[in-house]
């Protein structure tokens, strides 16, 4: 019985260490980056930044006024969690319920890892609350 506790701990831990985990670690490392200049007010740095498939979809006037507005009726981030990760080869998926300053949001980040790993914001989306 010991061994087979020992085993299923082990399994538990390999799949918790596998190459997912890396990527989604790599990935997450824009979402502080992405609050700070939201704090800061760089719109058009997080969208000088981004993947060419977030500048494709949207104008830089487009995706900086969306993100005035958020800022404004949000305040200050205060605080973040992720609730979901997905990986699907070199994209991956963030769900994030983040605390601002005047209430909770549902956030979604679609993040790029570049071949040597470094993320590009293919897409965010704030699904809660909606302010449009």
């Amino acid at each position: 019985m010991p061994g087979k506790i020992l085993c299923a701990a082990l399994l538990t831990l390999l799949t918790a260490c596998g190459p997912d985990t890396g990527r989604i670690d790599a990935a997450e490392r824009l979402v502080p980056e992405f609050h700070l200049a939201l704090i800061d007010g760089d719109f058009d740095g997080i969208y000088a930044r981004a993947a060419p498939e977030l500048r494709q979809a949207q104008d830089a006037a487009a995706f900086a006024g969306r993100l005035q507005r958020q800022r404004a009726a949000l305040g200050a981030v205060r605080g973040t969690e992720r609730v979901e990760a997905a990986v699907d080869g070199e994209v991956v998926r963030l769900r994030y319920r983040t605390f601002y300053e005047r209430g909770p949001a549902s956030e979604a980040f679609v993040v790029r890892l570049t071949p040597g790993g470094a993320p590009s914001l293919m897409a965010y989306r704030l699904l809660e609350p909606a302010l449009d």
